[in-house]
């Protein structure tokens, strides 16, 4: 009887593992594989100011990210969710204005056993 016990919770532990990595990866390769066209589409070509430069319209990344992962996400995990951080690129503080030039997003996700996924990727419009 305890060896049933003992095979059970072995067999348990090893399709958790399984799962987990799993999910691990399938977000990983989402993540790190991201298409850098969802941030090139995303920036404003029509009003670039001689100042400024371009900036990213925060509207339509969030929009891009969104679509992206929804589209892909859902064979890895059924929640997610993302935070975005716009800065300036000089002090790192906070940019409310309409024109940004860096963004910071962080994404979430719920995997099996209630482990959390957490990566914060950080993206900037230089001028050269």
């Amino acid at each position: 009887m305890i060896m049933m016990i003992i095979a059970f919770f072995v067999a348990f532990l090893s399709f958790n593992f399984f799962m987990t990595s799993y999910q691990i990866n399938g977000i990983n390769r989402l993540v790190y594989g991201m298409p850098l066209s969802i941030y090139e589409t995303s920036i404003n070509m029509l009003d670039i100011n001689e100042e400024t430069g371009p900036y990213f319209d925060k509207e339509e990344l969030e929009n891009n990210i969104f679509d992206y992962f929804i589209f892909h996400i859902y064979r890895y995990t059924d929640a997610f969710a993302i935070n975005f951080y716009y800065y300036n690129i000089e002090d790192h503080s906070a940019d409310l204005s309409d024109e940004c030039h860096a963004v910071e997003f962080t994404f979430y996700a719920s995997l099996v056993m209630f482990n959390e996924y957490e990566k914060t990727m950080f993206y900037e419009i230089r001028r050269n």
